[in-house]
């Protein structure tokens, strides 16, 4: 989280406040989706057919390997009752936080703060 979207309460740390907390594990959309189809009792091949995805791309998505496509969101909206925009504002998070994470982005970061630091 950087300084100008953390929260600022007076006489409390920002490290304190649980909306400026990093999580240790970043949750990908495919996770509540797949919580979704267990707890409805719906296996991922069943789910798949019914909806004309192949299985492949259904797991994989499920499993963090493949990003949500506003396309499958409101696919998801109308399968399952999950709001689509919450889908995508969770997988706009991920992508976010994954690529805070990434060393070649962090480098590239870098680079263009030194640059921008001569303006």
């Amino acid at each position: 989280m950087n300084e100008e979207t953390m929260i600022h309460i007076d006489g409390i740390k920002d490290e304190m406040i649980a909306n400026n907390l990093t999580p240790f594990r970043f949750t990908h959309p495919g996770e509540i989706i797949k919580d979704e189809l267990e707890d409805r009792g719906i296996s991922q091949r069943e789910f798949a057919q019914n909806v004309g995805m192949s299985y492949s791309v259904l797991n994989e998505l499920l499993n963090a390997h493949r990003p949500l496509t506003t396309n499958t969101a409101l696919l998801f909206e109308a399968a399952l009752g999950l709001p689509a925009e919450l889908l995508m504002r969770i997988q706009t998070k991920y992508n976010l936080q994954t690529a805070r994470k990434d060393k070649d982005v962090i480098r590239w970061m870098a680079k263009i703060r030194n640059a921008a630091a001569v303006f």
